[in-house]
């Protein structure tokens, strides 16, 4: 009979470590699993010390930097399916990370577990990497875990990471036509008037005659043009790099996210992409258990416009003083009437 060494998690977030004498692993998940308990690490004590890790393996052909929606929707399913199959919480992390296309989620994984050997809990490891997991992450995965449905609630996470990658695939595939339009018609205006243009302007001074006023502007425009060409260049690029790099800081944020909106045609699948991810984020959270107020809070963080954040966050806080969630909708004239309705409905 082999002694095991486990790490588990009460009902109440509580990390409780100890060791147990069973004839198997499974014997030992069984017996803490009657007891209510959530299972994160299992160590056959002889074993422990010589046990490999799966992150002595390196497979870096092929893998990145950089982490995308597909690599979170990833872990989320494949999170849910192994522990949802008797795994621990530490061996699928590894499992996981090792599979990971993403270096950097392997690395931000093998930190997690680092972090929940010492005693933290899955939602406080995670939360210590806010530019990797959202509000949404951490909101799903503290409700996870206080109701002991943290592979019920993946699944649900996962579903609904899958809708967006689907979702954000149309929007870019809508608006790639009328960005090419656009960049097209730029660079037509810039030739026209930097090598076309003046060839009609010395024709046009040879006859000595006086323009009407609106060819005389196009005309001085294209004098312009050709006379401060590169500076223009210069003068776009640096604009384009300064807005790079400006575009974090909170003016700058505010202003651009609100004049997106008013953009044609571009603004439009733009207010359906944000107003998307609220509807669809509120879904997901009130649909894993959270209660209504933090739900609003957790999707006013997670929504990326600040516009409809301001929004949201107002809506909660009406909610918290006790007003009905579909009358605040109703107030905002930034809504569909639909949602209101439907949130009235509910």
């Amino acid at each position: 009979m082999a002694k095991y060494i486990y790490t588990v998690k009460t009902k109440d977030s509580k990390t409780v470590k100890g060791m147990l004498a069973a004839n198997s692993r499974d014997e030992v998940i069984g017996r803490l699993r009657s007891k209510g308990l959530f299972i994160v690490s299992i160590e056959e004590e002889k074993q422990s010390a010589k046990r490999p890790s799966i992150f002595s393996f390196s497979q870096l052909h092929g893998r990145r930097n950089s982490i995308k929606l597909f690599d979170l929707t990833f872990f989320a399913r494949n999170l849910s399916t192994t522990l949802s199959s008797g795994l621990t919480l530490l061996r699928s992390l590894e499992i996981i990370g090792y599979q990971a296309e993403s270096i950097k989620l392997d690395k931000t994984l093998r930190k997690c577990c680092e972090s929940i050997r010492n005693g933290l809990s899955f939602g406080e490891a995670i939360s210590k990497y806010p530019d990797i997991f959202s509000p949404l992450w951490r909101g799903i995965v503290h409700v996870g875990e206080t109701s002991g449905n943290l592979p019920f609630v993946l699944d649900k996470l996962a579903d609904y990471l899958e809708l967006r990658m689907e979702f954000e695939r149309k929007i870019k595939s809508a608006l790639i036509y009328p960005c090419i339009l656009v960049c097209a018609a730029i660079f037509a205006i810039i030739i026209f008037l930097k090598f076309i243009l003046p060839k009609f302007v010395i024709i046009f001074n040879q006859f000595n005659v006086k323009l009407p006023l609106p060819t005389r502007v196009i005309f001085g425009l294209s004098n312009f043009v050709s006379d401060y060409f590169l500076g223009i260049i210069i003068a776009g690029a640096g604009m384009i790099f300064l807005s790079f790099f400006l575009k974090d800081r909170p003016a700058v944020k505010n202003w651009w996210d609100r004049a997106v909106l008013k953009l044609p045609v571009i603004g439009q699948v733009m207010f359906a992409f944000f107003l998307e991810r609220l509807t669809s984020t509120i879904y997901i959270l009130l649909d894993s258990g959270l209660p209504v107020v933090y739900a609003i809070e957790i999707t006013a963080n997670s929504i990326g416009n600040s516009l409809f954040k301001e929004s949201i966050a107002y809506v909660k806080e009406r909610v918290k003083e006790g007003a009905s969630l579909s009358d605040e909708l109703s107030k905002i004239n930034l809504f569909p009437l639909l949602v209101s309705e439907m949130a009235r409905i509910g």
